[in-house]
């Protein structure tokens, strides 16, 4: 007796969703930064892949089609969300997406490197970094807070992401050398 009836999506689509369900959280949580969020976000996405199981055709690539749905959840948990400060606007959200998708075979090694050189920052810089790209993080209330100018927090801001793009192309360029 077989489990799937005539509406249940086919043997193909199951093993597909299943193949693809490390890669798929991998995306949501490059995009939240947030695991306990990007579980959530990848169960959405999960259901409502089930749900268009039909509109999936046999020989077309699964991770591209679930990826683009995954961002759709991942934008309307932003949109139910608004009020945390802890997620990211849309356009780092897009920004994300187009990385991710560009070049998934690197996305592990890049999300460790940035991961890595984000908690060898002063814990300082790292909150400063948190505050900016939250949404409503702008530079002028975020200097205001500080009890700096706009110019020189946005200095400030420029020479960490100098730094955090220097480290992370250290780790990349001696994980390819290994």
């Amino acid at each position: 007796m077989s489990v799937l009836n005539d509406s249940s999506p086919d043997e193909h689509f199951v093993r597909e969703l299943t193949r693809s369900q490390n890669g798929v959280f991998a995306y949501i949580l490059s995009l939240v930064g947030n695991p306990e969020t990007a579980r959530d976000i990848q169960q959405e996405t999960n259901v409502v892949l089930w749900r268009k199981a039909g509109e999936f055709k046999k020989g077309l690539k699964f991770m591209p089609w679930a990826l683009g749905i995954a961002r759709l959840q991942v934008l309307a948990f932003r949109r139910d969300h608004q009020r945390d400060r802890h997620i990211f606007d849309d356009q780092v959200i897009e920004l994300l997406a187009s990385e991710y998708v560009a070049k998934p075979d690197d996305q592990d090694d890049r999300q460790r490197a940035f991961e890595d050189c984000i908690q060898q920052l002063p814990e300082r810089q790292q909150e400063l970094l948190a505050a900016r790209y939250t949404p409503g993080g702008s530079v002028k209330e975020i200097a205001e807070r500080q009890g700096q100018s706009a110019g020189a927090l946005s200095v400030t801001l420029s020479r960490i992401r100098k730094a955090l793009a220097s480290c992370i192309r250290t780790k990349l360029q001696k994980a390819a050398t290994e």
